[in-house]
C-alpha cells in the first residue's frame, strides 16, 4: 500500500517545491527587479541548492512565469478537427480553460502581475511568450479553418483573447475572493453581454 501512496506523495513534494521556488523568485522580483537577483540568491532564498533550482527550471524567467502555456495535445487536435463545440470562437475558450487549469494559486497570479507591471524586463518577456502562443494558436486556427481564412480575423481573436486574460487579471487584483478561471469567466461573459 505505501508503495501505491509514494508516487503521489512524491509529486506533492515536488509540486509544492516548485511553488516554493517560484514565490521565492517573485518575491526576489518584487524587491530588486528581475535583473536584480540571481539562480544562487534564489536557491539561498528558497533554503536549497543551485542545482534543485535548475531540476525544477530551466532559468530565472521560467522560475518567475513558470514553464509556459501548456494544452493537452489531445485538446489541440480536437480543436484542429474542429471541437469541440463546432464554434471557432467557444473552442478557443475551452483551449484558454486546459492553458490555465493548472494555474489556480490566485496569490501567485496576484504577486505575478504586480512583478509583471512594475518591471519592464519580465514585462517584455511576457509579451515574448504570450507571441509565440499566439502564433502556434494561430497556426492551429489555420489548420482547422483553412488557408482561406483571413489571417486578420485570426489575429483578432487571439488578441481579444489575451485582452480577456489581461483584464482577468485586473479583475483578480480588484477582488481577489474568486479565482482566476471565475475572473476569467466572467470577462467572457462581459464581452458577450457586449457584443449582443
Amino acid at each position: 500500500m505505501s508503495e501505491l501512496c509514494t508516487p503521489s506523495r512524491r509529486e506533492a513534494k515536488r509540486h509544492e517545491t516548485a511553488l516554493r521556488l517560484q514565490q521565492c523568485g517573485l518575491r526576489l522580483t518584487l524587491d530588486r527587479g528581475f535583473d536584480g537577483w540571481t539562480i544562487d540568491d534564489l536557491a539561498a532564498a528558497a533554503d536549497v541548492s543551485r542545482r534543485t533550482v535548475f531540476n525544477y527550471f530551466d532559468g530565472k524567467a521560467d522560475v518567475v512565469l513558470g514553464s509556459g502555456i501548456e494544452v493537452d495535445q489531445d485538446k489541440i487536435d480536437a480543436f484542429v478537427a474542429g471541437g469541440p463545440t463546432g464554434r471557432l470562437f467557444d473552442d478557443l475558450i475551452v483551449l484558454a480553460h486546459d492553458a490555465i487549469r493548472d494555474r489556480t494559486d490566485e496569490q501567485l497570479i496576484t504577486s505575478l502581475r504586480e512583478a509583471v507591471v512594475s518591471d519592464s524586463r519580465l514585462l517584455a518577456l511576457v509579451h515574448e511568450r504570450l507571441e509565440e502562443a499566439a502564433t502556434g494558436l494561430a497556426e492551429c486556427v489555420r489548420q482547422r479553418e483553412g488557408d482561406a481564412f483571413p489571417a486578420r480575423q485570426s489575429r483578432l481573436l487571439l488578441k481579444l483573447l489575451l485582452t480577456f486574460f489581461d483584464h482577468a487579471l485586473d479583475r483578480i487584483a480588484d477582488d481577489p475572493s474568486q479565482t482566476f478561471t471565475e475572473h476569467f469567466d466572467a470577462t467572457v461573459a462581459d464581452a458577450r453581454g457586449a457584443l449582443a
